[in-house]
């Protein structure tokens, strides 16, 4: 997935219809894009990517790319984009640039990914995203050993 595509998918109405979307503003916080309505959904998504400020998150995406071992979110963020505060996850998760240049910082190290570059994060470990630039990444939860080491 590109920034192209995902501001089509974003906009879409099988996103309005299947997926929840929120952004996380500069505090950190999440906030759900009300989608009660898809003319009200679809202008407000705009006036969110217009404003280049929020990070805008899509959750439920193992049902578009057809995955049934986990959970799928993507995140897009803008340059210096906000973002959540360092925290942990019950499960490993892997990180996935899709596009752009996506650093994490994972226990205390700063990382750089490229599109196609994959990060293993071990469940209980601290980390968070470090929006420098602006990325697009899949973040991959994985609750399950068979799923995580037929992945590595």
């Amino acid at each position: 997935m590109t920034f192209d595509q995902f501001f089509e998918f974003v906009r879409s109405n099988e996103c309005f219809e299947l997926h929840d979307v929120s952004i996380i503003d500069e505090d950190g916080n999440q906030h759900y894009v009300d989608q009660t309505e898809y003319y009200s959904y679809l202008a407000n998504i705009s006036l969110i990517i217009a404003g280049k400020k929020d990070t805008i998150k899509i959750e439920q995406m193992e049902t578009h790319w057809n995955w049934d071992d986990r959970t799928i979110h993507v995140f897009y963020n803008p340059k210096d984009g906000p973002t959540f505060d360092i925290h942990t996850d019950p499960v490993d998760v892997i990180i996935e640039c899709k596009d752009g240049i996506k650093y994490m910082e994972v226990d205390g190290k700063e990382i750089r990914l490229f599109p196609g570059d994959k990060l293993s994060i071990p469940a209980n470990t601290p980390h968070r995203a470090l929006n420098y630039e602006q990325a697009l990444m899949a973040s991959h939860g994985i609750s399950d050993t068979e799923t995580l080491n037929s992945i590595r």
